[in-house]
This record gives C-alpha cells, sequence and structure tokens, in this order.
C-alpha cells in the first residue's frame, strides 16, 4: 500500500467511525454481530445476563426489543420465530427517562417503597406491559391504567389486590403455553430505576425472586440485563436458592478475536476500500445478505485469529516497534486495552480504534495505522474508561491517590502503608466509608468481616474489579494502562501517561 493509498483508506475508516456512538444503539440489521457466548446469552431459557459496562447489556435489549431489529435473530438464535407472540420492555433508559409515564418515576417509588412489596411492583409493571395481550386472550386485567389514574394509584392497588395480579399472571402463561406461543419481557437500565443503586436493593431482589419462581413457565419469558456489580451485592441475593440462579446466569463475554472481528466487521460496513482488500485478501464474501456486508472471514464462528491478525497487519506495521522484541501489534493493542482480568469491552475498543486512525494522519505514511498513533489511542480509551469508572465507583480516585508519584508494581506493603496513614490522618478505607455514607450508596465491602483488614477488604474489592493485579505471590500490586494511564499513574517501562 502506498501513502496515498493509505491516506484515503484512512480517510474512509475516520468517516465510518464518526457515526459510532458511545451507547452504540443499533439501527439497522448489518449493526448486529454474534459473537459465540452472546448467542447462549440471547436464549429464550436464559432469563438473566450480566455484564461489566459496554459489554453489550443495552445493546442487546435493544434488539430484542425492536421489530425491525429482532429478525435478524432467526439466523442465529433459536425461538424467535412466530411462536415468539409478544415482547415487551421495562426499560429505565427510554422513553423520557424520569419524566416518562410509562414507568413509575423515582418519586413514586420513594413513596410507595414501604408499601408495595418488590414482587408485587414487578408483577404490577409486567402485567401493564401486557395488558394488551391479556385483552386479547380475554384475561381480565382489574389494575387501573397507569395513563389514566397515574403511577400512585395503580400500584397503591397492586398493593392491596396482590392476588388478582398473580391470577392474571398465571392464567397468561396458561393461555400462551396451551396456544404453543411464548411472551418475552425485557428488563434492563435498572441502575437508572433510583436515584443511587443502594434504594434500588429490595426492587433488584425482588426482580430475582419473580425471576426465580417463572423458571418453569412456559408461556413467559423473562431476559434481565444487570451489571455485574449489582449480583455482587450479597443483600440483592439474600433469599432461598438465589444461588441457582445466579450459577445459570450468562456473562457477556468478549474475547480477543470477538473484539477484533467485531471492528473490522463495523468498518467494513462503512468503507468500500476496505470492503475491498477484504476481497482482495480472503476471496469475495459468500454470504450475499441485503442488510449490509457480511464476509465468513469476520462472522465465522469461534473467530480466526489467524486471519484476523492478517488483516491488522493490512492495516498497521506488524510490530510496535522495529522488531518483535517491541510487541506484535495484534497482541499488545488487546493486552494494553484490557482490565486486570483480562476484558476489554467493545466500547473501550471503539474509543482506542477512532482515535489511532486520527492521530496515524502522518504525510508519507504508507500504514493506515501507525505505533505511535495505536499508543494515542490507547491513553484516549485509558480516560474514557476512567470517567466511566468515576459514574459507577466514584471512591476509587480515593484510593488510588495511594498510587500518585510511585512507581507500579509496587508492593502490597508499601500501599497498605499509605492507606493506613490516609488523608488528613483518617485511614483510606475509612474515609471511603465516609463517602458512601455521604452520599447513601453501599459500601463496596463487607464491613461485618472482622478477620480481614481495611487495607486488605480495599485491595480485593480494587482487584475483583480488575483495576488492580496481584503478582509475585501476592506480594506487589500492579495496575492494568486501561486505569493507569487515566489516572496518571506511572510504570517502569510503561507505556507513559499523558502529562
Amino acid at each position: 500500500m502506498n501513502s496515498l493509498e493509505a491516506t484515503s483508506l484512512r480517510a474512509e475508516l475516520l468517516g465510518a467511525t464518526q457515526n459510532w456512538q458511545s451507547e452504540d444503539k443499533p439501527t439497522q440489521p448489518a449493526d448486529i454481530f454474534f459473537p459465540t457466548a452472546h448467542i447462549r446469552a440471547l436464549a429464550l431459557d436464559r432469563p438473566l445476563v450480566i455484564g461489566m459496562r459496554g459489554a453489550g447489556k443495552s445493546f442487546w435489549s435493544e434488539v430484542l426489543t425492536s421489530p425491525v431489529l429482532r429478525p435478524a435473530m432467526t439466523r442465529f438464535v433459536k425461538g424467535y420465530d412466530s411462536k415468539l407472540r409478544f415482547v415487551g420492555s421495562i426499560r429505565w433508559d427510554v422513553d423520557g427517562g424520569e419524566f416518562s409515564t410509562r414507568l413509575p418515576s423515582r418519586s413514586n417509588l420513594d413513596a410507595l417503597q414501604e408499601t408495595v412489596p418488590p414482587r408485587v411492583l414487578w408483577l404490577a409493571l409486567v402485567l401493564n406491559e401486557m395488558r394488551a395481550l391479556c385483552e386479547e386472550r380475554g384475561i381480565p386485567v382489574d389494575m387501573p391504567d397507569p395513563l389514566e389514574r397515574g403511577w400512585t394509584e395503580v400500584l397503591r392497588w397492586a398493593g392491596r389486590n396482590p392476588d388478582v395480579l398473580r391470577r392474571a399472571f398465571e392464567q397468561l402463561n396458561a393461555a400462551l403455553a396451551q396456544a404453543g406461543e411464548v411472551a418475552l419481557v425485557v428488563f434492563d437500565a435498572l441502575d437508572r430505576m433510583q436515584e443511587q443503586l443502594a434504594q434500588s436493593v429490595d426492587y433488584l431482589r425482588g426482580l430475582l425472586q419473580l425471576l426465580l419462581d417463572a423458571r418453569q413457565l412456559k408461556g413467559l419469558r423473562f431476559k434481565v440485563f444487570l451489571r455485574e456489580d449489582m449480583t455482587n451485592m450479597p443483600s440483592v441475593l439474600s433469599f432461598p436458592d438465589a444461588s441457582k440462579l445466579v450459577n445459570e446466569a450468562v456473562h457477556l463475554k468478549w474475547s480477543r478475536e470477538d473484539v477484533y472481528a467485531l471492528h473490522w466487521h463495523k468498518l467494513a460496513q462503512g468503507s468500500k476500500g476496505f470492503q475491498r482488500l477484504l476481497s482482495e485478501t480472503f476471496g469475495p464474501p459468500q454470504l450475499q445478505l441485503n442488510d449490509g456486508y457480511w464476509h465468513e472471514v469476520l462472522v465465522q464462528s469461534p473467530p480466526d485469529a489467524v486471519n484476523l491478525t492478517k488483516i491488522l497487519k493490512l492495516l498497521a506495521p506488524p510490530y510496535m516497534g522495529s522488531s518483535p522484541t517491541k510487541g506484535h501489534v495484534y497482541t499488545w493493542w488487546y493486552k494494553h486495552l484490557a482490565d486486570g482480568k483480562d476484558r476489554v469491552s467493545p466500547r473501550t475498543f471503539a474509543a482506542s480504534l477512532k482515535e489511532a486512525l486520527q492521530a496515524s494522519q502522518k504525510p508519507n505514511s504508507t500504514s493506515v495505522l501507525m505505533p505511535a498513533g495505536i499508543q494515542h489511542g490507547v491513553r484516549a480509551a485509558s480516560d474514557a474508561r476512567v470517567e466511566e469508572l468515576k459514574e459507577d465507583y466514584f471512591w476509587v480516585g480515593t484510593a488510588l491517590a495511594a498510587f500518585n508519584e510511585r512507581l507500579t508494581p509496587i508492593t502490597v506493603k508499601e500501599i497498605y502503608g499509605v492507606w493506613s496513614v490516609g488523608f488528613n490522618a483518617t485511614p483510606t478505607p475509612r474515609l471511603i466509608g465516609e463517602q458512601c455514607v455521604a452520599k447513601n450508596v453501599f459500601v463496596p465491602w463487607d464491613e461485618n468481616d472482622r478477620l480481614t483488614s481495611p487495607s486488605q477488604k480495599l485491595r480485593d474489592t480494587l482487584v475483583e474489579l480488575g483495576i488492580l493485579i496481584l503478582r509475585d505471590d501476592d506480594t506487589r500490586l500492579d495496575m492494568p494502562d486501561i486505569y493507569r494511564l487515566g489516572y496518571r499513574i506511572r510504570k517502569r517501562g510503561g507505556v507513559s501517561p499523558r502529562r
């Protein structure tokens, strides 16, 4: 590839990425990519789906509930055919959010939390969503209509008449099962249900109890998308047989090859030049579909690392430097975007790819992507990931302040020493606890555990979140670049953070 060809293709690929949004909601069937692990998560008999931020929960929620997008699933997932009679959604991220009348507002929930049992609340929401389906089947739903009476009145009625709700629920399931049909309700964005996650614990527990009770139903199916921290809270799982539900849950996981294949597929949708490059290298696509560009090398299951590496080598040099000792680009890029559990979310890779293309615009370059541009992309993705982290776990910055002006890896003993002194003579774990209480959120570890030191609880929590990594027989702490660079923490011999 000469410099003019590289410049032209880079401009095309940059143009393709401009349409990518941070939430990355699908708008057409060509936007849908099916990693092997996700096909299992979409199965109708898997009610609970868990994923880290950016793993695709809202993406799949959108696909499942869209009559335009859902038909594309029939090629990959069984059950989404004529037997699926109805799909509804209970999602706090659509139709105006807090100002929508489609779901109870936070003020409604706050006012009635003591009077309406959580499981009754969910029964009311589900039956309201399927009200028209019940009317079609001649099943009476005597519950007031929230559009006419308001959610406060509806939920008060539900609290007084739980048996009426249960009877309608059972009748609808029986009618659907007898007809060989299925109705699906999708739950998503439950972290936005109330102002703080701590306020939603009872509701989350009630929803999971409803899922457990509904496992044997034939006509009604549920699909609940939850962030992993929601199922890590012991109080959410404090009911009999909760472990059965969690053990059967499906996690939205992305392998390294899944991440690369997804983004090459996305680039191909917006770049004729990239399509030509794929055809010249691997032959023309055999999947002749009307909805976008589908090449077998990108959508085969499981993805082929050799072919995906070959595609990257068409765009970038093979190494991050002059020799393999500086790292192969294919492995280096993923490694430096991964958290402490070797996970990279598609959102993180997309942010890195956009910035890498932008930063690789060098005169006379014969490569679309340059190693220096990829490093820049990693720094940009780290900044974005840290901003997301602050939204979910505001206290992490307080904990990681101990690493300022220090090089990683660092001994556990040294960090414990800094945490024990803390800020203004307040140990860091205690300070985080006070901050959590002030913000009405959960302290992120078990305060009733008297056998583990506060510093070890903090360390273990950060390791569990993938923010820190234990090395050398648990004597030293390291930090993955996806967090280290965003927090401006230095590493011996590592990529330097922005100044």
